[in-house]
């Protein structure tokens, strides 16, 4: 299997080689026929200069006639000069003398235009024909004809051919190098991204990528970067939600058992065990709750949550959740304040989820208000929403750990983790659930130590 970059530069070779040769090709033709045409014009300005040379010798001829015999070696000297075969025609077109030996038949398309003044030239088969007319005052005496082999002008074609041919394949060569450096720039960062991949699979979440390149792979390697990051992230999300967890289910499942023990040695008085039942019961009813918050979470991660289609008077809701916390409240003397009118517009919803919504603030806000603190509930309608706002004299949240209270498994109390109870989900299935209904929720905060104040948003 050919890696990338091999592919690359035989891709990029390939097509700069079959350009360049169907270029060179066509060049080459165009070469080939204006070298041809090239030879035969100067053929024509030989013959021209020829006809000028010899033009006394003609009008003499023409006059007193002269042997061919005479003529030749005369013709042969011009034909070493032009170094070609020089005929000699008068103006009646009959053969009159040669450079060589034989005759020559007059009967050809350049005679013809040159019997009637005109300078012409023409190639047939491998030779090349000029014929020039001999003028005296405007009248044809003769002509003069030149005949050379194309072979001098086909030395001239393939001189040229091998011009182009060394011209392509330097150029194809510099392209390859070109191709090369640049599929290495391709393949470079590619091959750092495979090896950074491989390292994360084994476990080794701190790769990052360089990200100097302001091109495609940069950006590859940037989401790359953020990707590491995310897993990075929710494995320590999924590390510290493991510990909690684990701290969180042994110490009701110890409860339990401890008071279970106790219970079946059937030593305890009447009071005793009617505690430990209550006691019992309360840790159940807290592991229950943390599983159905699980199931929740899962339901809406996998889009098969359903929606609750109950007319919920939200007041009333408001007031029986403040109840459930009332006894906490009394025993630490924190002021449990609502303020909404004695009746709202209903809300379309399912209970369950409203409960988990708004149980979870209040808890949120009870957990962190230190006693003889206060919690506020403000419930009013605006814009088509019912809009409400619990507010705590709390510990209140840092500017750095605001934007990422909502996100799954999030403790802001790290270094009170094991006094304050819960895993990091409270939060996140809130925003989930208020969201899954098309509402908002965010919390503010003006710092530590100066309260938390929770907004949601839920449409009518």
């Amino acid at each position: 299997m050919r890696s990338l970059r091999t592919r690359l530069l035989l891709a990029y070779a390939g097509l700069i080689l079959v350009g360049f040769a169907v270029l060179a090709l066509l060049a080459g033709r165009q070469i080939s026929a204006g070298t041809v045409q090239d030879f035969a014009s100067g053929l024509a300005e030989q013959a021209q200069l020829v006809a000028r040379a010899l033009k006394e010798m003609v009008e003499e001829g023409s006059e007193h006639g002269v042997n061919p015999a005479t003529l030749r070696p005369i013709l042969q000297t011009y034909a070493e000069q032009v170094d070609a075969e020089v005929v000699l025609v008068d103006g009646n077109g009959r053969f009159w003398a040669s450079s060589s030996d034989g005759t020559t038949d007059t009967n050809t398309p350049e005679i013809i235009a040159a019997l009637n003044g005109r300078l012409t030239s023409d190639a047939r088969g491998n030779m090349a024909f000029a014929a020039a007319p001999v003028l005296e005052e405007g009248r044809v005496m003769g002509v003069v004809q030149l005949a050379a082999p194309l072979s001098a002008a086909q030395n001239l074609v393939w001189e040229r051919w091998l011009e182009l041919g060394g011209m392509v394949v330097a150029v194809t060569a510099v392209a390859g190098l070109a191709a090369f450096l640049l599929s290495t720039t391709l393949t470079r960062p590619l091959e750092q991204l495979r090896q950074a991949a491989f390292q994360i699979a084994q476990g080794d979440f701190s790769q990052r990528l360089p990200e100097s390149r302001r091109d495609e792979i940069g950006e590859v390697t940037r989401a790359f970067n953020y990707m590491a990051g995310q897993v990075e992230a929710m494995i320590e999300q999924q590390r510290a939600f493991a510990s909690n967890a684990s701290h969180e289910l042994r110490t009701p499942l110890t409860t339990i058992r401890l008071r279970s023990e106790a219970l079946r040695e059937g030593n305890l008085d009447e009071a005793t065990a009617r505690q430990y039942v209550i006691e019992m019961d309360d840790e159940v009813q807290r592991l229950g709750n943390l599983v159905q918050d699980l199931m929740i979470l899962s339901r809406l991660d996998s889009g098969r949550l359903e929606a609750g289609h109950e007319r919920i008077d939200t007041v009333r809701l408001a007031r029986q959740l403040m109840a459930e916390i009332t006894p906490q409240v009394e025993s630490r003397a924190i002021t449990l304040q609502l303020d909404a009118l004695s009746t709202l517009p209903p809300v379309t919803a399912g209970r369950a989820h409203l409960m988990i919504v708004f149980r979870n603030l209040l808890n949120n806000a009870l957990k962190y208000t230190p006693d003889g603190g206060r919690i506020t509930w403000h419930i009013q309608v605006a814009d088509k929403a019912i809009h409400h706002t619990i507010s705590d004299t709390g510990q209140g949240i840092a500017a750095d750990d605001l934007p990422l209270v909502f996100d799954r498994f999030y403790r802001v109390d790290k270094s009170r983790s094991r006094e304050v109870s819960g895993v990091g989900l409270g939060l996140s299935l809130v925003r989930m659930i208020v969201e899954f209904y098309g509402g908002t929720v965010r919390l503010d905060s003006e710092g530590i130590g100066q309260g938390t104040t929770a907004y949601v948003t839920w449409p009518l």
